[in-house]
């Protein structure tokens, strides 16, 4: 499997000849044209490098959802899924039969996929998501998080949390788990950290990935060093995606891994 970081909570997996493109937004903008390994997606230099090329947001805020980044994948025929919400308007390009959305507290196959979809505390959801040929899962935590000490925050996290343990079981070991390290406007405060550590403890994924940190990529270190402070339980090691390769792990640890760039990546 290779991890690339696309920019604020954007990243392309690719395993098993199969790729998926997530949360590629319209912002932060970017070049049109570039490479992947620039951090940048162009879908007419990867449609046919892949058995399948799926397309996935976690909700339609334009730091997550590209319109036109939508709109190409179905015009080339592939499927794009999107985490939304019963009230918001089902728009006219929605009726194309590659497109699909997903509902909160929803499990649901959708071609080689499974899914356990959340809910949100801002819009949409975030997945639990496997590959039925594989014998892993992943987690993507989309903008799912206690953003600050309001209640709504706690009590909003609180019920997807219990929706979501319930689901973990179904699903094959996390591999790894995206989760959003700090506000747009940045912040990283102390019910955002602990509400984190409780989705690792609850999925000990192997590999944790913060996310979410555009203008403040100064927090993904920062998430991953608080995060092994508060996950007293686990062996927790950080690296780099530069460095992730030339680093070695113990048995059993959980490994948090940051991008410093757009374009940086890691396989295992």
């Amino acid at each position: 499997m290779r991890v690339t970081y696309l920019n604020h909570s954007s990243f392309f997996i690719e395993y098993s000849n199969k790729a998926i493109l997530i949360d590629y937004g319209a912002l932060p903008e970017r070049a049109k044209q570039g490479k992947i390994s620039e951090g940048i997606f162009e879908l007419t230099k990867q449609k046919s490098k892949y058995s399948k090329l799926i397309g996935y947001s976690s909700h339609r805020h334009a730091d997550h959802y590209d319109l036109s980044i939508v709109q190409q994948f179905l015009d080339n025929d592939l499927l794009y899924i999107l985490s939304d919400e019963h009230e918001l308007e089902f728009e006219e390009y929605m009726k194309n039969k590659n497109f699909c959305r997903l509902y909160p507290q929803t499990t649901i196959n959708v071609d080689i996929l499974n899914f356990a979809n959340t809910g949100s505390t801002d819009q949409g959801g975030a997945v639990l998501l496997q590959d039925r040929n594989e014998d892993f899962s992943v987690y993507y935590g989309g903008d799912l998080a206690v953003w600050d000490d309001s209640p709504e925050f706690y009590e909003g996290f609180a019920k997807e949390f219990a929706w979501l343990k319930n689901q973990v079981t179904k699903f094959a070991p996390v591999k790894i788990a995206f989760l959003p390290c700090c506000t747009s406007d940045g912040y990283q405060e102390e019910p955002l950290l602990n509400g984190s550590k409780d989705l690792i403890e609850l999925l000990k994924p192997q590999i944790v990935v913060p996310m979410h940190g555009f203008g403040y990529e100064h927090f993904y270190k920062l998430f991953a060093e608080e995060m092994q402070q508060r996950l007293t339980d686990f062996q927790v090691e950080i690296t780099t995606f530069t460095f992730f390769a030339k680093h070695k792990y113990a048995n059993n640890s959980i490994i948090l891994s940051y991008a410093e760039n757009p374009g940086n990546n890691f396989c295992f």
